[in-house]
């Protein structure tokens, strides 16, 4: 039995920002047998919240579930999906033709539907049928699903999804890369549901295509509700604004043109094209020569612009545009930067004594506490850090013959790896304090001059900078597919933990994926002329050093002077 979604002041945070709100207070409740989009800006929480409802996102306050079922439960400290809910809950990611690990198209099917149990024969029934909807042959079972196009791919991806048959369909962007006859079939497969009984929610920008079809909208700016209204009115009070949809806008011209457009059935934003074709045919033939003197389209078009207001044109859920503002990574030279740490690093590896480490955690601490921010994203590598210190210190303070523990084997160990600790938490929050292209500009203008003689300067600075660029894009994409894993497998723990079984469905594509973007930015370089003998750079960015980068080396050499005199 399909139940309403109610969400009450769900509030969701970045995932290692927990000030950093991405939605705020959400009250909504999303009916069933009814389709709902959400609109709004790039950037305003449209994906966020499909996220949130399917399990993918924690919450950072509020409640969410379906009818009286909570979709997050309580397990003593831990909080685990609600498998019910999850299993009646679909959800079609951005890009999710990137999913595929398998070597067929049957057998990603059978990836989707074995957390429901079912024999073999209602697996191939559901599987055909899903083909069927979504358009495709039965011959594609058998392909691999990286040969088919990307329109076939998207297609299979909502397959797989169907096949599942859940009461709730959450789809993010669900027209991108679909030709007609895909948008088609897609607005049929929702029709259908929708008639079923079931519910839909759809983040889209197309509202060309989804808005005839849908029976509620919800507008999202910022992380919060703006507006939810039934999606006939909303789309009729916004006729006249240009991000409206332009059979809304052809409509709105026609009044003004003199013509009386019938009304939509059903609660339809716009009456069928033929319906309108046929009855201003009808109209323009019983007035006749009446027409004449009406206002051509075109000057009833600029008459209905005159009268909007200008702040109307624009779309209601603009965000204001921000002030530019200078950020830690473009505040400081990269250069200043290093050096501090070089200096820091340095002498807190020479520490041999208890005093002079807890020296070196005091001004490391010093350090670190303004940084937190860039810190807290790497706090579980730390606490696996840690862990893995107090496992070697027990070890190598354990002794068999005889059997003892010695306590300052295990001591002098942790002395060692603290050292190391502290000098792996200062150089963790550099990437944050840099961006690679101040990492390149500063290599080039310090070393710049080695080129002369033949030392490859440039190519250094270029792969140190694509190091810089690259991790956090790495770790951005394993947590994009660990999402698709968890949505697909239906996973009950948070994620983040993905469980060992699922580690192939997340790791295929991910490989996949780094191997493309290793292609594209190959190709990128080489169209900016990277690597060619003849090329001629040009820099639009100097650096120069601040008063507050002198400040930081001072510091930093103070500091180290301190820690090299207690050693």
């Amino acid at each position: 039995m399909t139940e309403d979604w109610k969400l009450k002041q769900v509030s969701v945070a970045a995932a290692h920002e927990p000030d950093k709100l991405l939605l705020s207070e959400i009250n909504l409740t999303f009916r069933k047998g009814a389709i709902t989009l959400l609109v709004g800006h790039n950037g305003s929480g449209k994906s966020t919240l499909l996220e949130t409802m399917a399990g993918l996102r924690r919450l950072a306050g509020g409640k969410i579930g379906q009818g009286n079922e909570n979709l997050w439960m309580n397990e003593g400290k831990k909080q685990r999906l609600n498998k019910s809910i999850v299993l009646r809950t679909g959800i079609a990611l951005q890009q999710s033709e990137s999913q595929w690990f398998a070597s067929t198209a049957r057998e990603e099917f059978e990836y989707s539907l074995k957390p429901y149990g079912l024999n073999a024969e209602e697996k191939a029934s559901r599987i055909e049928k899903a083909m069927e909807q979504a358009g495709l042959p039965r011959e594609l079972l058998l392909r691999d699903p990286w040969t088919l196009s990307g329109g076939q791919q998207r297609r299979l991806a909502m397959a797989c999804l169907l096949a599942c048959e859940p009461e709730w369909l959450l789809l993010d962007e669900p027209t991108a890369g679909l030709d007609a006859d895909g948008i088609r079939r897609l607005c049929a497969m929702l029709d259908a549901h929708r008639a079923a009984g079931r519910g839909a929610v759809v983040a889209t920008h197309d509202l060309d295509a989804l808005l005839p079809l849908a029976d509620e909208v919800a507008v999202l700016a910022g992380g919060s509700v703006r507006e939810a209204a039934p999606a006939a009115s909303w789309a009729e009070n916004r006729a006249h604004e240009a991000a409206a949809p332009q059979a809304q806008r052809a409509l709105a011209q026609l009044r003004a043109a003199g013509f009386a457009p019938p009304a939509a059935p059903g609660g339809a934003p716009w009456p069928a094209p033929r319906e309108l074709a046929a009855l201003l045919a009808a109209q323009r033939a019983a007035h006749g020569a009446r027409t004449a003197e009406r206002p051509s389209l075109q000057a009833a078009a600029a008459s209905a612009a005159a009268d909007t207001p200008a702040a109307a044109l624009a779309s209601p859920q603009a965000p204001p545009a921000a002030a530019p503002t200078q950020g830690l990574a473009a505040r400081f030279d990269p250069r200043a930067l290093i050096a501090a740490y070089l200096l820091l690093a340095t002498t807190v590896l020479l520490q041999r004594s208890w005093a002079g480490l807890a020296v070196a955690a005091v001004i490391s601490l010093a350090v670190l506490i303004p940084l937190r921010a860039q810190i807290r994203p790497w706090m579980k590598a730390i606490r696996a850090y840690v862990i893995m210190t107090a496992v070697i210190a027990i070890i190598s303070g354990v002794h068999f013959s005889p059997f003892a523990f010695e306590w300052e084997a295990a001591l002098q160990t942790i002395q060692r790896f603290s050292g190391l600790l502290l000098v792996m938490m200062l150089g963790l929050p550099l990437m944050g304090l840099v961006t690679p292209l101040r990492v390149q500009r500063s290599l080039e203008q310090t070393f710049g001059w080695l080129s002369r003689f033949k030392v490859p300067v440039a190519s250094v600075a270029l792969t140190v900078t694509l190091i810089f660029r690259f991790i956090p894009l790495l770790a951005g994409e394993w947590e994009r597919y660990v999402k698709i894993a968890h949505a697909r497998g239906k996973v009950t723990t948070a994620v983040g933990s993905l469980p060992f079984r699922m580690l192939l469905p997340a790791m295929v594509p991910y490989i996949r994926s780094l191997l493309r973007l290793a292609e594209q930015m190959s190709d990128a370089l080489e169209a900016r002329g990277i690597g060619h003998p003849l090329a001629k750079p040009t820099h639009g960015l100097r650096l120069k050093f601040s008063r507050e980068d002198i400040s930081i080396v001072f510091s930093a050499a103070v500091a180290a002077i301190i820690l090299f005199l207690i050693r």
